[in-house]
């Protein structure tokens, strides 16, 4: 094997590899946005739960006397 050769089948190999290298960190990379936006969205409905529980507890609290009613300013 000349020596032209060995250099030419490391050059292919190395491109390979580096090719492989790519592929499994880029696959790597989009599992890790997938978990990312699975957490962020699941922190986005617990948010919303909890606004919603809110708002419920503040419309059945009770109000003290003449709370919430119309004035009238005319008078």
């Amino acid at each position: 094997m000349h020596t032209t050769d060995k250099k030419n089948m490391i050059n292919s190999i190395s491109s390979e590899s580096s090719l492989a290298s790519y592929a499994t960190g880029s696959k790597n990379r989009a599992v890790m946005n997938e978990i990312s936006m699975a957490i962020m969205k699941q922190t986005m409905d617990q948010q919303k739960a909890a606004g919603q529980a809110l708002i419920e507890m503040i419309k059945q609290s009770p109000m003290p006397d003449g709370t919430g009613q119309l004035l009238n300013k005319a008078a």
